[in-house]
């Protein structure tokens, strides 16, 4: 539904020219035109906006400044990245080599967290019927 805000909003948007708005409302823009008196002088405001607009131009940039713009871009850089991705790519590699071969060493041993952690618990428990933290004994509850 077309109303005065939307129909201002349609030409700041896409100017005066009918054919520039939208098509699923540009039936509705139209209607609202001839339905409205106010409409048909903010169109023709835009209208004046439009033709201001289609006839001013931009000069073209002279030659002394297209040479000031080229000779204050920044020169390029050598490019010798390669190498230091290399060396990252080995620091990586070998830090992986390196932990692949911790874990083989831990799971020959046995110690796998869940094993450490099973076995640390189960003799905490079972060594004593009480446990002394800071002074004050707490009973586990074990009965022989």
């Amino acid at each position: 539904m077309m109303n005065a805000e939307r129909f201002e909003q349609l030409i700041d948007a896409y100017g005066a020219r009918p054919e520039r708005w939208p098509e699923s409302e540009r039936a509705a823009a139209e209607q609202w035109l001839a339905a409205t008196p106010g409409a048909a002088a903010r169109l023709d405001q835009a209208r004046r906006l439009d033709q201001a607009l289609d006839a001013w131009s931009l000069a073209p940039a002279s030659a002394v400044l297209r040479e000031k713009v080229v000779a204050s871009a920044p020169l390029p850089r050598l490019v010798r990245r390669p190498a230091r991705l290399w060396w990252a790519g080995a620091g990586l590699a070998a830090a992986c080599a390196m932990g692949m071969v911790v874990g083989a060493n831990l799971a020959d041993v046995g110690l796998t967290p869940a094993s450490t952690t099973a076995a640390a618990t189960g003799a905490m428990v079972s060594s004593s019927d009480s446990l002394s933290v800071f002074g004050s004994s707490l009973d586990l509850g074990k009965t022989s």
